[in-house]
């Protein structure tokens, strides 16, 4: 019975945390930006359209994504199309 509780209550808990990555970025505008996070010891660089939809990410994939650079990125890596 324990278990049955714990497992709901973790479920509860991840759903919470998932809708908390819904950030409404629509109405930031565009202010391009290159993020950067290391994945398996490899640094990925993507292009976001501003800091919203980094964060929204960053929260999605539970990676802390930091500014690299204004703009776009010089390339972006290929996880960024997945």
């Amino acid at each position: 019975m324990q278990l049955i509780i714990l497992a709901v209550l973790l479920a509860f808990i991840g759903i919470a945390q998932s809708q908390v990555c819904n950030y409404d970025c629509r109405r930031v505008g565009v202010d391009y930006l290159c993020g950067k996070t290391v994945r398996n010891g490899r640094e990925i660089r993507c292009t976001y359209r501003n800091p919203c939809e980094m964060d929204r990410h960053a929260c999605q994939k539970r990676e802390e994504w930091k500014k690299d650079s204004t703009g776009r990125c010089t390339r972006d890596s290929d996880e960024c199309r997945r």
